[in-house]
């Protein structure tokens, strides 16, 4: 590119020779550098140069020591049982030239804490201001112990993959009845944005974690200043708290607090379920402080939340959130959570469209299918609302909603006839024509069985039955956003409207 400078300036005194051009052809068609290394537990040397199959390094720290800061590399480790603790070491060049950790030839690779090296660091895999990495097919399991991590990734950086791991038994304690506070935490799968640059270009996909404990801290994380990721995918099941956690504005992440939220991101295609906290209210999805989300295409169910939208940081703002195409079922609480409890705080310009709710709170008591907090200039419309009682919305005392918008939902209890609207001081309906009445929302909205496909307990399937008067029966306005797929990642809108609910048939 230099010469290239050079020749255009000095154009008219001297044109650019043969080997200049060499040179300008060499730079633009580079070729990738990546070093392979290889690993063996059984059959390997850390004295080996390591980059052959036939002459491998013995542990994956070695190899990790072997890369170059800013250089291309893939560390392929044979399938086994590694008892260490890792240091990622340095960047990779570029997207095109990462360091990837991944295992050999198919085998499964085993990260396990117990008795591992580098005992004093309580990760599993640490990774500390590194670019362009990436985590593949590893399985990261065994570590108990107060403050547990099984990847940690902090600081500021960018393009970090984590793909096809499994993540199991990470947690604070052993002791799976323990009642944790809010000092006991383990954190499977967490990357932190702790500096005044952003962690940016996120990609966690088609992993699981589970059998977690992780006391008051979840099971996949991303905190402070993270900027444009993606997770998508993933299975995330049996936890001791939180599935998935996007959240802003915790003084403990570091980050200057104009930039310390969770932001320009996708939850897509993650199944959610059995995250229940003994200790606290657990959602499978959780936004909390973050903004301008879009989580699509979700199944989450049997959790204690399905999906909660908060801020539970004083004066700070949740924003942006688009909650579309999701199953959300048999939940112990809410199916959606919505508003923030902290003072001075709110969810704000967000909208929950096209979702399939389905007998939530099945603790039983009072308690409907969405619970509404502090909020301002929220949309729901086109979702299916299904009630295991006759509740089907609460707006919770001592929270204000303002600017509240609504039409065009489903609604079905358990009485086939009544729906009661808790709205707390300003009014208790138990028809959906006396809420119509005495509020104005939800002036299009209907009640009737929606037919599903199958709506028993045992072979439960939310997909819309043919014939459904949910098909075709959403807002006639509706323009799906860029990007927008229903439920199974089809087109959202077909036949000229779109359907009430996350299926869109195209009947």
């Amino acid at each position: 590119m230099k010469n290239a400078i050079a020749c255009f300036v000095i154009a008219t005194l001297v044109s650019c020779n043969k080997k200049d051009i060499e040179l300008i052809y060499k730079d633009v068609h580079k070729t990738l550098v990546i070093t392979s290394y290889y690993v063996n537990g059984t059959s390997g040397n850390n004295a080996n140069a390591g980059t052959s199959a036939a002459a491998p390094l013995k542990t994956i720290q070695a190899a990790l020591d072997k890369t170059t800061e800013g250089a291309g590399a893939t560390i392929y480790v044979a399938g086994g049982t590694y008892k260490e603790r890792l240091i990622w070491q340095h960047s990779g060049a570029s997207a095109a030239e990462p360091i990837m950790l991944t295992n050999y030839s198919g085998g499964t690779v085993i990260l396990d804490g117990v008795g591992a090296t580098n005992n004093a660091q309580d990760e599993m895999i640490l990774v500390l201001n590194r670019s362009h990495i990436r985590i593949n097919n590893i399985r990261i399991a065994n570590n108990i112990r107060p403050g547990a991590f099984g990847i940690h990734i902090h600081g500021t950086g960018t393009d970090v993959h984590v793909t096809s791991c499994r993540i199991y038994n990470i947690g604070w304690t052993a002791d799976s009845t323990a009642m944790p506070t809010s000092g006991n935490n383990a954190n499977p799968l967490i990357l932190v944005g702790s500096t005044p640059a952003a962690y940016t270009e996120i990609y966690f996909g088609s992993n699981q974690i589970y059998a977690c404990n992780p006391g008051y801290s979840e099971a996949m994380t991303l905190a402070g200043n993270v900027n444009n990721f993606l997770i998508e995918n993933n299975i995330v099941h049996h936890n001791r708290n939180i599935g998935i956690d996007m959240n802003g504005h915790y003084a403990w992440t570091g980050a200057p607090d104009s930039v310390n939220f969770v932001r320009n991101g996708n939850v897509k295609g993650n199944v959610v379920y059995n995250c229940i906290s003994p200790a606290a209210v657990s959602g499978g999805i959780y936004v909390d402080g973050g903004r301008w989300i879009n989580i699509e295409g979700n199944r989450s169910f049997n959790n204690g939340v399905g999906i909660s939208l908060g801020s539970e940081m004083a004066n700070s703002t949740a924003e942006g959130i688009n909650v579309r195409s999701n199953f959300i079922y048999n939940n112990k609480e809410a199916g959606l959570s919505i508003g923030a409890n902290a003072s001075g705080s709110k969810v704000a310009y967000s909208t929950i469209s096209n979702n399939t709710l389905f007998k939530n709170f099945t603790n039983g008591g009072w308690g409907g299918e969405i619970g509404l907090q502090n909020t301002d200039h929220v949309t729901f419309s086109n979702n299916i609302i299904q009630s295991g009682s006759d509740i089907v919305i609460i707006k919770l005392l001592g929270y204000t909603t303002t600017n509240l918008a609504m039409d065009y939902d489903r609604y079905y209890t358990s009485s086939g006839s009544a729906a009661t609207f808790d709205w707390g001081t300003d009014g208790f309906y138990t028809t959906l024509a006396g809420f119509q009445t005495g509020t104005g929302l939800d002036a299009h909205g209907s009640y009737g069985n929606p037919s599903f496909v199958n709506n028993t307990a045992t072979a439960l399937n939310l997909h819309l039955a043919s014939g459904s008067a949910c098909i075709n029966a959403g807002d006639p306005g509706f323009v799906a956003a860029s990007g927008e797929l229903d439920i199974d990642k089809q087109t959202r809108k077909q036949n000229g409207r779109v359907d009430v609910g996350a299926d869109e048939t195209g009947l």
